[in-house]
Order: structure tokens, then sequence, then C-alpha cells
């Protein structure tokens, strides 16, 4: 019997993007149920759009294989992260859950839009990461789910600092889809205006180089998530991205660790009560927010706490959990 009286199920995770599987799976497990992460090998994920086609036989070949492991499994439920892949469902014709992250909608080609649509239609429910999602699942699932990305709050979770600490931490990628340039023209700014401010960003993305000219911004190695709290507990602040008006892992998981976000959110209405990040949408207003949390620490440190209290209420692992507990049992009961 798993927790609540729930009875416990057979769960495949298949594919894990930005951990959000390996979250879900751990919670589940703690909630009594019997879960496998299933990683697919991906094939040619990482080529130029233009090439993938020539290894379709070979992605094909490899969803006809997750669709007979997963049939001779008998789980009750399978979740399938990454829309495109929810064609495995469809190809296996077992009852699935669908996860859109992200990428696979804003990034879809001629090859995968069928694919989606597929599993878009064939999928039992749909769940979407981020709210700005809704543009793209709503017109086909009315009925598609925002889920908020569970981050573990146990390993992410407050650090002291020091009161004379001045770091500041890059919490995304240094790619264009982030709003880097927004990002590197603040630290542009700072490097000009406050060059006691110290910044560490992640090696890695077309700005990388341009960060690395910047006197006062450390690069640093990508690195293994579990070394992530520590470093966010070295900072006192944390910069988001700043392009779509909504956040991903990395932004949560500072807000877990009780340091303030400055960041681009724009959706408060997706929740009861709205997020406590630090807006700003210009060069000049992430300089300023930095500066400003950096000179008054008791500032930082009362959102750093409200942030804190705030992920907690809303993206706590064990939360996000149930609510997928609930939709797999639904489904193996025949209620949806």
């Amino acid at each position: 019997m798993a927790a609540g009286g729930v009875t416990a199920m057979r769960i495949a995770e298949l594919n894990d993007i930005a951990y959000v599987a390996t979250e879900l799976t751990g919670a589940l497990r703690e909630r009594g149920h019997d879960v496998t992460l299933i990683r697919p090998r991906l094939i040619g994920a990482t080529l130029a759009p233009a090439i993938k086609p020539l290894v379709a036989p070979a992605r094909i070949d490899d969803w006809l294989f997750l669709a007979r492991k997963i049939s001779r499994g008998n789980y009750d439920a399978v979740h399938i992260h990454y829309a495109y892949l929810g064609i495995v469902g469809v190809l296996g014709r077992f009852p699935f859950i669908l996860h859109c992250h992200g990428t696979d909608l804003r990034s879809s080609t001629p090859f995968t839009r069928p694919l989606i649509a597929q599993a878009l239609a064939k999928a039992r429910h749909v769940f979407y990461s981020t709210p700005d999602l809704a543009a793209f699942v709503k017109p086909q699932r009315p009925d598609a789910e925002f889920l908020p990305n569970p981050i573990n709050t146990d390993r992410f979770a407050p650090r002291p600092l020091t009161h004379e600490a001045a770091d500041v931490f890059v919490a995304c990628a240094l790619t264009a889809n982030k709003g880097v340039e927004t990002i590197l023209a603040a630290c542009q700014q700072l490097a000009r205006t406050r060059p006691d401010i110290r910044i560490t960003a992640i090696a890695g993305g077309e700005a990388t180089a341009a960060f690395d000219a910047i006197p006062n911004v450390t690069l640093i190695s990508p690195h293994l998530r579990s070394k992530r709290p520590g470093i966010l507990g070295r900072h006192r602040v944390a910069v988001g991205q700043i392009y779509e008006g909504a956040v991903g892992m990395a932004e949560l998981e500072a807000l877990a660790c009780a340091r303030p976000v400055v960041t681009h959110f724009t959706y408060d209405h997706v929740y009861d009560v709205p997020p406590p990040f630090v807006q700003a949408n210009s060069p000049g207003q992430v300089a300023a927010a930095v500066g400003r949390l950096l000179d008054d620490p008791a500032l930082a440190q009362t959102i750093g706490a409200s942030s804190r209290d705030w992920l907690v209420a809303h993206h706590d692992r064990r939360l996000i959990a149930e609510r997928v507990e609930t939709v797999l049992k639904d489904i193996v009961e025949g209620r949806q």
C-alpha cells in the first residue's frame, strides 16, 4: 500500500528532462510505488535539424524497441517526458501521460510535429512544465495541465552566508533562448560601475567567450547537479533567464536555497500566490537589482526567506508527485 491508502503502482518514467523525471521517480518511490526510470538512447538528438531525418530509421527502431520493452514490463501506467517521444506510447498502445517541457514544442520540426500531434491526441493526460507552453499545447489539448517542476527541497536548502558576501550566480545557460544578451550587457555594466561585485557563470553556450572577457566574471565548468546546492550556497544573489517570461529548474533551485532571483517572470496568475522574483527585463534593471540586493544584505535575506517559503509551498517534489500519483491512479482505475 502506498501513501494515503493508495494502492502501490508499477510506473515507468520514460526520459529525463531537466531532472524532472529524476525528482518524480524519487518522490513516487517515497510514496511507496515501484518506479523505473528509463533513459532512451535519443539517437541523433544533438544533430542539426537538417541532418536529423538521416537518422530517422534508427530513431524509429529505438522507439519500437522502447514500446516493446515497456509493453512487456507490465507497468500500470507510463509517464513520458518530451512531446514527440509520446510516439512510443502510441506505438505500444499502452496508457500514458505526456509531459511537455519546452524545446520539444518551441523547436518542433516538420519531422516531429506529426509525432507530437499524435502523442497529444492519444495521451490519457497532458502536463506542461512552464506556463508559457500553454499557447502550444492548449489548442490541441484544452484539458492540458500546468504541472510545476518538482524540486528536492531537502537537497536544495538554505545555507548561511557571511554578511560581506557579494557574489552573484548566473543561474541559466549562456544561450540566446535564455536571454543571454540582456544578462551579458548587465554584467558588462556591473564590471564598469561595480567592479567589486563578483559574478560566477557556467561555461557553455554561444556567449561563453564574451563572459570570459569580463574582468569580474569567473567561469566554471559544467558540473554534476549534486554540486549545485553548494554553488548556490556561496552566492548571495542569482540571476535567471530574461527571455520567455518563464523560468526553469535552475531558478527554482535558487529559490529553494533561499536566494533572491533576478529574472523576468510574467505568469503570476498561474499560482494562487505570485512568486517573489525580483523583476527585471533590461540590462539596466538587472544591474540595478543586483546592486540593490548586494548593498542591502538584510533585504536579500528577507526576499530569500520568502522565496524559500513560496517554493516549498508550490514546487516541493512531494506535492508534485502527489498530483502525478492522482492522475496515474485515475488512469489505472479507468476514470480517465
